[in-house]
């Protein structure tokens, strides 16, 4: 009998349990101070993106910031088929939105918990609403202490998420944690022109990115304005790849936005003929062709020409502004928006575990899997496929 510990019953941490409670002869015991799986319920908006439509491996995993190269080895074990595989024989059906992401055909994260609490309602699988405060090891495995009680086990998995706890009883083993980064996050900007269209979006807006002069990445994705900054997925991905700079008010992030998808000079030509076509028109609603409406009024306002100059007397000087606007309009990202981060960057070293088995080269017997670990995904279903494939791996090692 092999008696195993995993501490953290989300996604990751249930995933494991699963798979190591395949060979009866494991005692599984998940400890989680809270509703298990209960992470899970907003994820996907509700929905649940269990996944993305990526079936190549390597492809897969360029949408991991950090992790990528690590991320080969446990993909290719438990791959997106091997997600869809799994979710289907446990009564879970899915379909893939235009876009790739992948969900549950009932549209509920409810669903899915239940689906995956039914697959640890097992003999051998025993659930303690306990803190786990300390890790021991010990000659012959590992001595578990929660706010409540002293356990021994043979093997311990970490699989608490990105916020810290499992972090630290994993540096007081002996592991190095690289530094915890809000991730996926709103971005708070110095601009206040803008803070007035807060819930507006546009789809597909591309963005490059540059800090300190250097350009560091060009992006795209749905954009949305709030009332201290910008967000949706595309500013996701900036803070994600933003991560670790150091920006700040005197030291910001230089973000660039094209609204239209052509560079300066070709929409300005194109902008001056739609002008001659449209001589009648009030500028603010031939601007408001490429944009919201609200948006175009922000955009004349802020370079201070009137809203209803009629599009053939506007000057060139000022044709070019809005042009400049629609193609460069620029941010200057100064903080995230604290507490609002998806994800967490920074983790367990990844050089001091296997790939192979999720388990730690430094203390044998211990695993981890999931958020704990130095791997963030974008927005899409990439940190649930992060938590199914290193559950799989962490609890398959045990079996």
């Amino acid at each position: 009998m092999t008696k195993v510990c995993i501490i953290g019953g989300g996604p990751a941490g249930v995933m494991a349990a699963i798979f190591a409670s395949k060979n009866p002869e494991n005692k599984i015991s998940i400890f989680d101070r809270s509703i298990i799986l209960n992470t899970i319920l907003p994820t996907g908006g509700g929905r649940c993106n269990l996944a993305y439509s990526e079936f190549n491996f390597k492809e897969l995993a360029k949408h991991y910031p950090r992790g990528e190269k690590f991320l080969y080895s446990i993909f290719s074990r438990f791959s997106t088929a091997d997600t869809i595989d799994f979710f289907e024989t446990i009564g879970i059906k899915t379909y893939t939105q235009q876009d790739s992401r992948i969900f549950p055909v009932s549209d509920s994260s409810k669903d899915v918990k239940q689906a995956l609490l039914k697959q640890i309602a097992k003999p051998n699988i025993k659930k303690f609403f306990e803190k786990v405060v300390e890790i021991k090891k010990t000659s012959d495995g590992f001595c578990v202490l929660t706010d409540k009680n002293t356990y021994s086990f043979d093997s311990v998995v970490i699989a608490t998420g990105g916020r810290g706890s499992g972090q630290k009883l994993a540096k007081s083993l002996g592991h190095n944690i690289v530094d915890l980064k809000p991730a996926l996050s709103s971005l708070i900007t110095l601009e206040k022109d803008f803070n007035a269209l807060s819930g507006i979006s546009l789809k597909n807006i591309e963005a490059q990115v540059f800090f300190e002069n250097k350009k560091i990445k060009t992006l795209s994705g749905d954009f949305l304005f709030t009332h201290t900054g910008i967000s949706g997925p595309l500013v996701y991905k900036i803070s994600s790849y933003c991560a670790y700079l150091n920006f700040n008010k005197n030291n910001p992030l230089k973000i660039c936005l094209n609204f239209v998808g052509k560079d300066f000079h070709e929409f300005d030509s194109e902008f001056l003929e739609i002008l001659k076509t449209n001589a009648q028109k009030d500028i603010v609603n031939v601007t408001a062709e490429f944009v919201p409406k609200n948006l175009a009024i922000a955009i004349l306002e802020k370079e201070k020409i009137d809203l209803h100059t009629k599009s053939g007397q506007i000057r060139k000087v000022d044709r070019e502004k809005i042009s400049k606007s629609l193609t460069a309009l620029n941010f200057n990202a100064v903080d995230v928006t604290k507490g609002e981060e998806i994800v967490t960057a920074g983790g367990v070293d990844l050089r001091e575990i296997d790939s192979k088995t999720m388990e730690s080269k430094i203390v044998k017997g211990l695993y981890f899997c999931g958020e704990v670990i130095d791997v963030d995904g974008l927005t899409g279903g990439f940190n649930l496929q992060n938590c199914w494939s290193t559950g799989f791996v962490a609890g398959n090692a045990i079996l």
